[in-house]
């Protein structure tokens, strides 16, 4: 049975005289839960103790959350003003256990479910997690960099997982055992980083950034193609002038940087040349 008002309550009056006769009327207004559904139950582990501070999350079909509660010490909750609905999900989570999904459930005006449900300690729970934000020297996000964890065991690295960052500098490695660990990245036209972790909390979460410079070596980039003549056959042995372009764009400055000689199939290719515009210039001596 459900109540189809509000309890309603009337303003306060005083009989001060006998026989006095007072009015006390009271307007009753709809019960805004008549037409919604309640949900309701007991969270426990799986020994069957109540687990207090659980989170329970209403979804819709969309998995849009709709309604959450925690529950109290002795693992109780208790969800009103449910939507009449023919699927909803109700998950349940809490630190340090597994996430569950409940049960896919309906409910109609007036409904009140009882759903009681265990959550389950995370095996895992114990492990830590490392993350990690890399960038170059401007403080822009390295994407692609090569991110590698190696546990320090007698004195020796040992690689335990290897990883990339995303278009963010971002990365993660988890479920990292305690210890000490080395934290390095690497990525073509960047001097290496490397970071000393100490993981020495059980569960913890370890957040580290860092910056990477430009080597002066390996930032020098290649240039390469081919020399062919008017039919598309490759030139041996032809000679090969790299000069670097500068100044006015209308009216450039060609230097010549360095040259070199084709091979089998006209093929060139210059090694470890520094930033820059540049043009080729090819011949064949008679």
């Amino acid at each position: 049975m459900s109540d189809l008002y509000k309890l309603g309550q009337s303003q306060q009056g005083s009989l001060e005289k006998v026989g006095k006769e007072i009015r006390l009327d009271v307007q009753l207004s709809d019960d805004p839960f008549l037409n919604t559904g309640s949900v309701s139950g007991t969270i426990t582990n799986p020994n069957g103790n109540p687990v207090e501070g659980v989170l329970i999350k209403i979804l819709n079909t969309n998995l849009d959350p709709l309604y959450h509660v925690l529950t109290d010490e002795n693992g109780y909750y208790a969800i009103n003003a449910i939507s009449p609905g023919s699927e909803y999900h109700l998950v349940i989570t809490k630190d340090g256990y597994l996430i569950n999904e409940v049960t896919v459930f309906s409910i109609v005006s007036g409904q009140m479910l009882d759903l009681d449900a265990t959550i389950t300690p995370d095996p895992n729970a114990t492990l830590s997690t490392i993350t990690a934000h890399i960038y170059d020297t401007e403080n822009n996000p390295l994407e692609g960099v090569i991110a590698t964890l190696l546990k320090i065991v007698a004195g020796e690295e040992i690689i335990v997982a290897v990883t990339t960052t995303n278009e963010y500098g971002q990365c993660a490695f988890i479920n990292v055992e305690l210890g000490t660990y080395l934290g390095r990245g690497t990525k073509q036209g960047y001097m290496p980083i490397t970071s000393e972790i100490q993981v020495t909390q059980p569960g913890s979460i370890i957040d580290l950034s860092g910056n990477m410079q430009i080597s002066p070596t390996e930032s020098q980039g290649t240039i390469n193609g081919t020399i062919t003549d008017d039919e598309g056959n490759g030139i041996v042995d032809a000679v090969v002038i790299l000069y670097e372009v500068s100044g006015d764009p209308e009216n450039p400055t060609l230097t010549p940087r360095r040259y070199t000689r084709t091979i089998a199939g006209g093929a060139y290719l210059f090694g470890d040349v520094p930033q820059g515009n540049y043009i080729v210039k090819a011949n064949k001596e008679s």
